[in-house]
């Protein structure tokens, strides 16, 4: 069906006859790019979600994916898109889409076919920032396919191609290329004063809105029109970049001279003007020595030269004249030019007159390698030589080429090691790991390095210190002048080795009359220098000190180091490295390793399970990629089972690491041997918190015996300071926190020194103390605080409730929770029912009011999910049915017919009887008030409530007063006072309440806004309260949903919809009435009176059942708004798509 999909000038697709198909709504056409960019290969449905949804997936990504996906098909035909496990494919032939072809003709050389191609624009019109990189990258083979053709029609027409190249720039003023070509085909037309005029323009684009001067190819055409140089009457190989020039001269065995001014870029940088004079000169210098030894110039391009030589012997004297006379020219403005010199013999690949191949890429490598005024040689043009000042210098692997060299240096001078891909163990590694998520580390590490000499990378080990520092000065060298050098100092084990180490690195040995370390800093000062240092904690006081003496010599040299604690040095910035984000990078990491060991890994179908692993290590890079590479026989979902015992699990066997890097163990034992007994000691107490703790937590917990409170806070400091605690801000000051792996770790020490349990007896108690300064909190007016504040605790008061349940102390588990258990009701914290359970477990049978008060808790987490099985089996192991608190649970199971009004009043009368007020007070609003609604006693609901709400506005909790004002709201709306209930809803909207308050107002809001006529809005309102409801698993408002999707379905004539959830609401006994004789009334005349809806009436779907239909009904009407309003405004209409969708 489908002929081609196009996504040059926008994404469409036409069938045989080029009629247009229809393609969907915006999304669906980032979908079909998304595709089309890949046709004929999968895609994981991941990648597609992310590209469709970039900043925010909806929770139904997948199934709105889906659905996308059947548009497409619709409109391409249904074998057009094919699925196979987790991805998806354009199954078209690659030339059905104009991407691809395009693509094909440049690759077989047709260029003006590929141009011919080119239909505008990729993806225009399409908002799709997951794809700006491949327009880009498309845009920019149409510019060098562009600048390809441009360059071949200069070479037979100047004059004819100015107007186009003068319209290219200004669409392209970024494109050097495209400004030389233009300044050449001005020169050769005659209009030499318009060429350097264009280099003017471009020139002030480059510096107004980049900040950087022109480039070598500019500045080369620039100094070759001052120079009137004959090479720009040329052909097409003069218009092109600097590269071989054609010329008669030696064939067979020749020898290449190349020559590079050093420090160039830094030079056109600092002295632009006066650097393009300088070179003119240098042309000048360069044409004499060549001429005066025989010499034919096969490249000169500003900077770069090249000669060939017939002999060795007169290429070594070319090269030892040449540098002599640059050192002698008194060069304009004060400039002082450098030659970076090499010579290299070889067998010559002609062609066009001009040499290429091997030879001459070697003798080009090796001029890179030289420093300014040196001349570097090969070994077969050394055995060409009979001379007595050539120096080996060694074996180097030249950048980019294969294998080792020998290179020699031509006299005696004095000069540091040759700049290579890899000089022994200095340099940096070939090839590093990919970074991910650490950008704005790279920029905080670029930022530093401006502003400081030594800049210390600090943080836990496996955090990934290392690589950060490769990548930053892998950056750095790339931005500057920055010669770059690495020394590794994880090997060494005294401080008094690190200058030795750093020497070798170097290629540095002492002279006489100084030390090792002066002649370091002295080979440091020869040119603009970024040392790394990798691994200094074991041997901070070396590594300092040499640091020190660098920052106090003053030059260009900077420190990069790495440690688990500063070097504390004057002027030393420190920058902590954190673990990676557990839900984005350090995912991944994850996946990208996995990949790595089993090319079949697929993260779409485990994501959950990836989260939950990298969570556990802490987003630690060293224990993900450990952890990833357990996938080659341990599904996620088995590494997560296995994580308990993680250092034993995480034991690697990279033979590329260090020892220490190898297992998780010997990660976190290095650091753990670095520790003083003292610091050791506090570090395996402060293991028990398993949460943030502030000071004074550490020193009730941790101090005590022979640590007191100073020595604790000093100790603190030297933990924080070695990267084993980390500190950041709290919202409620300063605190501290273990990783978790090194929290694992530290527990196994403390119970092998038999301390664990007197610790956690310790830390329970700190946390009962808490939980009585919280329950006070949410009882009154500083209720959020006190939220805010048991949230910081949770991890803790989980591990102290463990303890004290599983050593059988009742008291103290009951003193833990019970403060803190209507949270249970307020804010759904259902793991507090589980916690009533244990202690139900813990009580004597004679013990009825702890027995019934855990009851109600244990409970009223089943009571709220709908569950009566498991609430009917807890009551029959504990008793008490008859009771008013159990009846009072029994009201929110909707096929139990319990006077919840009665049962209620009871249950608040032996709560206040037996002093627990703040609970008699939640079922006063949430059991006796709201009982009234479905009895339809609206005026005394109104009454009771108001008297509630006052009461909570003069002593707080704002969540009752919340819960109070919402009643009388909905008691408004169901009697038809409209205006009252949207007055109380606004009121009840307008307080501050705690995070994680379920609000029951959002019902009430989709209603008010169907009313008024948005309903997009009111969907979106409803689904979004759905969603919450089926992720907490919490069913016991679905009544009140149910309602008011009823009364949507049916207005908007969807009544098969809303037939489909009324025996769901049958089931909800009183409420039901009251729905069916008030709410709903119409809408059930309706569907009752429709034959069509039989079938729909007789279903008996759960409260569950009831959310997800709704939810998917939802979801398809809004999915249907998006498309409808696209394809009523267009492309590129700036119709505001989030608001309904």
């Amino acid at each position: 069906m489908v002929v081609e999909v196009r996504l040059l000038g926008g994404v469409t697709a036409i069938d045989g006859e080029g009629t247009p198909l229809d393609v969907g709504s915006p999304k669906c056409r980032v979908l079909l790019a998304a595709l089309a960019l890949s046709a004929g290969e999968p895609v994981p449905a991941s990648r597609l979600i992310d590209v469709v949804w970039p900043d925010d997936p909806p929770r139904t990504a997948d199934k709105t994916l889906q659905g996308y996906v059947a548009q497409l098909r619709r409109g391409l035909g249904a074998a057009a898109i094919t699925r196979s496990g987790g991805t998806y494919r354009l199954a078209l032939d690659p030339d059905q889409v104009d991407v691809a072809r395009f693509r094909r003709l440049l690759s077989a050389g047709d260029v003006d076919g590929a141009l011919d191609a080119w239909g505008g624009t990729p993806l225009a019109g399409l908002e799709a920032p997951g794809l700006q990189a491949a327009a880009d990258a498309l845009v920019d083979q149409w510019m060098d396919a562009t600048e390809d053709r441009l360059r071949r029609r200069l070479s037979t027409d100047p004059a004819a191609v100015i107007a186009a190249l003068t319209e290219q720039t200004a669409a392209h003023p970024f494109r050097e290329e495209l400004w030389a070509l233009l300044m050449i085909a001005l020169y050769r037309a005659g209009r030499q004063a318009d060429a350097l005029s264009a280099f003017q323009r471009a020139r002030e684009h480059l510096i107004d809105e980049l900040g950087v001067e022109p480039g070598p190819r500019l500045r080369g055409v620039e100094a070759q029109i001052l120079a009137h140089d004959q090479q720009l009457e040329g052909s097409a190989a003069a218009a092109g970049p600097p590269g071989p020039a054609p010329g008669p001269g030696p064939t067979g065995t020749v020898t290449f001279g190349f020559a590079e001014v050093a420090d160039a870029t830094l030079l056109w940088a600092q002295q632009g003007r006066k650097m393009a004079q300088a070179i003119t000169r240098l042309d000048t210098v360069v044409r004499d020595v060549t001429e005066r030894h025989g010499g034919t110039s096969v490249v000169a391009a500003g900077e770069s030269i090249g000669v060939a030589f017939h002999r060795a012997d007169d290429a070594a004297t070319w090269a030892t004249d040449l540098q002599l006379a640059v050192d002698s020219e008194s060069w304009p403005g004060g400039i002082e030019l450098r030659l970076q010199v090499a010579l290299h013999t070889g067998e010559t690949a002609e062609h066009g007159g001009g040499y290429f191949g091997l030879a001459v890429h070697t003798a080009l490598r090796l001029a890179a390698a030289a420093h300014g005024g040196q001349v570097l040689l090969s070994a077969v043009t050394a055995a060409l030589l009979e001379r007595d000042d050539l120096r080996d210098l060694g074996a180097y692997r030249l950048d980019g080429m294969a294998g080792e060299r020998t290179v020699l240096q031509l006299d005696d001078g004095d000069h540091p090691m040759p700049r290579t891909a890899s000089t022994g163990r200095g340099d940096l590694p070939g090839r590093t790991p990919r970074l991910l998520g650490r950008e704005r580390d790279l920029a905080a590490i670029a930022d530093a390095l401006e502003a400081s000499t030594v800049v210390t990378l600090v943080g836990p080990g496996g955090v990934g210190k290392t690589t950060l520092a490769l990548a930053a000065a892998r950056h750095a060298r790339t931005q500057g002048p920055w010669r770059v050098w690495l020394a590794e100092l994880g090997e060494i084990s005294n401080d008094a080795d690190v200058p030795a180490t750093i020497a070798e690195t170097l290629g540095v040995i002492g002279g006489a009359g100084r030390t090792l370390s002066d002649s370091i800093v002295a080979t440091l000062r020869t040119r603009p220098t970024l040392l790394v240092l990798d691994n200094c904690e074991h041997v901070v006081a070396g590594a300092a000190a040499l640091a020190r003496a660098i920052a106090a010599a003053g030059g260009d040299t900077l420190v990069l180091a790495t440690s688990r604690e500063p070097l504390a040095i004057p002027g030393e910035q420190l920058l902590r490295v954190e673990p990676l984000d557990v839900t984005g990078p350090a995912v991944e990491l994850f996946a990208e390793r996995a990949r790595a060991v089993d090319a079949t890994f697929d993260l779409h179908d485990v994501r959950t399970e990836v989260e939950e692993i990298c969570r556990r290590l802490d987003g630690l890079p060293l224990a993900i990629e450990l952890a990833a590479a357990r996938t080659v026989h341990l599904t996620p979902a088995q590494l997560l089972d296995r994580l308990d015992d993680r250092f034993r699990l995480l034991a690697g066997n990279s033979r590329g690491s260090a020892e220490r890097h190898r297992t998780l163990q010997a990660t976190v034992q290095w650091s753990y041997d670095l520790l003083s007994h003292p610091q050791q000691l506090l570090f395996e107490r402060l293991a028990v918190f398993a949460g943030p703790f502030d000071l004074s937590a550490a020193e009730t917990v941790g101090g005590r015996e022979e640590l007191d409170a100073v020595e604790t806070d000093r100790l603190l400091g030297d933990l924080v300071q070695r990267s084993i605690v980390t500190v950041g801000p709290g919202p409620f000051g300063r605190q501290f926190r273990l990783l978790e792996t090194l929290r694992e770790f530290a527990l196994d020490r403390l119970t092998a020194h038999g301390d664990r349990e007197t610790v956690a007896a310790r830390h329970a108690e700190w946390c009962r103390e808490r939980t009585a300064d919280i329950g006070r909190l949410l009882t009154g007016q500083d209720e959020v605080e006190g939220v805010a504040r048991l949230a910081e605790l949770w991890p803790d008061l989980r591990a102290a409730f463990g303890w004290a349940a599983t050593t059988g102390d009742l008291g103290l588990a009951d003193a833990l929770v019970r403060p803190v258990a209507p949270e249970v009701s307020l804010r759904r914290r259902v793991q507090i029912g589980d916690w009533a359970e244990r202690i139900l477990e813990l009580t004597p049978p004679d013990d009825d009011f702890r027995r019934v008060y855990w009851l109600l808790w244990a409970g009223h987490r089943h009571a709220q999910a709908g569950d009566r099985e498991a609430l009917d089996g807890l009551v029959r192991r504990h008793g008490h049915r008859d009771h008013p608190v159990i009846r009072f649970n029994h009201t929110y199971l909707s096929d139990v017919d319990v006077d919840a009004h009665a049962a209620s009043t009871d249950a608040v009368a032996w709560l206040r009887e037996h002093g627990e007020h703040r609970t008699a007070d939640i079922l006063d609003v949430s059991g006796v008030a709201a009982s009234l609604i479905v009895l339809q006693r609206f005026d005394e609901l109104d009454a009771v409530a108001a008297g509630m709400a006052e009461r909570h506005r003069l002593h707080g909790p704002a969540t009752l007063r919340y819960f109070a004002l919402g009643l009388r709201g909905y008691a408004a709306q169901y009697q038809g006072r409209h205006d009252d209930a949207a007055r109380l809803f606004s009121q009840a909207e307008q307080l501050e309440l705690p995070a994680g308050t379920y609000r029951i107002l959002q019902t009430a809001q989709a209603r008010l806004a169907f009313a008024a006529g948005d309903h997009p809005r009111a969907y979106r309102l409803l689904r979004d309260n759905i969603h919450t409801l089926l992720d907490s698993d919490h069913t016991d408002v679905t009544r009140m949903i149910a309602v008011e999707f009823i009364t949507m379905m049916a207005a908007t004539d969807r009544l098969a919809d809303a037939a489909h959830v009324l025996p769901y609401l049958d089931t909800t006994g009183r409420f039901a009435l009251l729905a069916r004789e008030s709410l709903i009334a119409d809408a059930v005349r309706r569907m009752e009176a429709d034959p069509a809806l039989v079938d729909h009436l007789r279903g008996d779907p759960d409260a569950r059942g009831a959310l997800t239909f709704m939810r998917d009904v939802l979801d398809e009407l809004l999915g249907s708004m998006d498309a409808e309003r696209w394809a009523a405004t267009g492309p590129g209409a700036g119709t505001d798509q989030s608001a309904i969708s």
